[in-house]
């Protein structure tokens, strides 16, 4: 572990790089976290939400470990911006496809970017608070 630590804090740019990549990956394969426009089956929507809300814990960890003294809602500002780039992602990646007509409308959209930033940032602030409290 602690070859760990200090090779992140040798190297700012790739420790950020990875952080701020994992998160964007996230959004890009998790989106929609719940789709309003069309019916899914019931395993698929709890397999999306479980995964969703994981991913989002976890997010929120990284950006702890990375950010751990930034206040809260510069990490929900930060947690909404890379959501974003991760929706750019994944319109570029299904570009043309007839599933971007149900996925991206402003309701789904809305949707995960409020959820996934709003659980990112409940959970940076509960890591970022339990390790200040550990010292």
């Amino acid at each position: 572990m602690e070859c760990v630590r200090r090779f992140v804090q040798s190297h700012k740019a790739v420790a950020y790089g990875l952080v701020f990549g994992m998160v964007i990956f996230f959004n890009c394969f998790g989106f929609p976290i719940y789709n309003l426009n069309k019916e899914w089956l019931l395993s698929i929507t709890a397999e999306y939400l479980y995964l969703d809300v994981g991913a989002a814990l976890f997010s929120g960890a990284l950006l702890a470990a990375q950010f751990p003294q930034k206040r809260f809602w510069q990490i929900a500002l930060l947690s909404a911006a890379l959501a974003c780039g991760g929706l750019a992602c994944r319109y570029l990646l299904e570009f043309g496809e007839v599933s971007n007509t149900y996925n991206f409308t402003m309701p789904n959209i809305a949707l995960h970017l409020a959820a996934f930033a709003g659980i990112c940032a409940l959970s940076w602030r509960y890591v970022a608070k339990q390790s200040r409290k550990n010292g």
